[in-house]
């Protein structure tokens, strides 16, 4: 596919499936994972490598770092964990949330003009193992539990001008791993067709 990539997530978050011998396994472990399974393709990672941790850094430099990484990709993978949401505080206090809205954005600079992302959603395995956090299945039917969620996120899913198709799609991480580009090529569907969604692009204060 020939092209660049940014990886949104909780860089802390522990409440997530241990991988191999790795204690305490993070979220952070799951990108380190991501980056290497995607090595081999036309993908190219350009988030923030291993003990890159900008949370001790002021709001000003993390948001422009963010910015400037995101600005040269056209993927978002958003690597959604039981731990990443903040209860209580407003979206727009939060990275994440930030970091998805900005992807949705038509972005423009003196080099050049950098277009929405397809985003793509990916849910990762609590500490048992499990997705209902997340998702869950009952006779193939998929049910998102959106509290668990950033609304962001869920005002992108099931907007679809048939009320069906979301421009962020939801998935399971133990699905996702096993063929990567199949679920990437869908979001990089969506984003050829954006026109056919009712997009939120912008945080309200209220969520």
């Amino acid at each position: 596919m020939g092209r660049n990539y940014f990886v949104s997530y909780k860089y802390h978050d522990r409440n997530v499936r241990q991988i191999g011998h790795i204690v305490n396994t993070t979220a952070r472990d799951y990108v380190d994972l991501l980056t290497r399974e995607l090595s081999d393709t036309e993908l190219n990672y350009r988030g923030e490598k291993d003990g890159d941790d900008l949370t001790e850094y002021a709001p000003e430099y993390i948001q422009k770092t963010l910015s400037d990484r995101i600005f040269y990709t056209s993927v978002t993978i958003v690597l959604v964990s039981a731990g990443m949401k903040v209860p209580n505080l407003h979206e727009d206090k939060q990275w994440i949330p930030w970091e998805i809205a900005y992807s949705l954005r038509n972005k423009s600079r003196t080099t050049g003009t950098s277009y929405m992302n397809a985003v793509l959603a990916v849910a990762l395995p609590d500490k048992q193992g499990r997705y209902e956090y997340a998702m869950r299945t009952s006779n193939g039917v998929t049910v998102v539990n959106t509290k668990n969620l950033f609304q962001i996120i869920n005002r992108n899913m099931f907007n679809g001008r048939d009320g069906k198709s979301s421009y962020i799609c939801l998935c399971k991480w133990d699905n996702f791993i096993r063929k990567p580009e199949y679920y990437l090529d869908i979001a990089l569907q969506n984003r050829s067709n954006w026109q056919d969604f009712n997009m939120v692009k912008t945080i309200d204060s209220r969520w």
